[in-house]
């Protein structure tokens, strides 16, 4: 039973130390798995394992450790700079009033399925297609915008 007891320790620390490195909510579940296996290993020492209680506290003093090591080891490996964003928007986006974009003509920037990004005289606008796909490079106008969408067609002749 201590060997059980052992290998879900095991368990338990590398799913917590999986679950620090890979946050998000497809980790989470890591983590609920690690904590289970602790405290099933705890569980299962104080019942079955003489002298159980000193197999908690390393269990706890193991845990302790390994979690500390792992948070001083993401500080100076800067993981947690890929994690959260550190820098904020510099400039602020430029306020289009879109309904002057009715009937302009520009060249889409990317595919758009059916949205995409196109620009008008050096101002890049998110567009949807009208109909359908249309590919990166094509020239198309603009039909309507309403609630600051902008629907663009094809320009026959591409």
């Amino acid at each position: 039973m201590l060997e059980l007891c052992i290998i879900l320790l095991v368990i338990g620390i590398m799913a917590i130390v999986l679950e620090l490195i890979l946050p998000g909510f497809d980790s989470f579940v890591s983590g609920i798995v690690g904590i289970l296996a602790l405290v099933a290993s705890a569980v299962l020492a104080v019942i079955y394992v003489p002298g159980g209680w000193f197999f908690v506290v390393l269990n706890s003093i193991v845990l302790g450790l390994s979690v500390f090591f792992l948070l001083t080891f993401i500080k100076r490996k800067q993981f947690h700079g890929r994690i959260m964003l550190s820098e904020s928007l510099s400039e602020d986006l430029p306020v289009i009033d879109l309904s002057s974009l009715v009937g302009k003509e520009g060249k889409t920037t990317t595919i758009l399925r059916p949205y995409g990004e196109a620009d008008f005289n050096g101002v890049k606008v998110e567009v949807c297609a009208s109909d359908s796909m249309i590919e990166r490079g094509a020239y198309v106008r603009v039909v309507e915008t309403k609630a600051n969408k902008v629907v663009v067609a094809l320009i026959d002749g591409n």
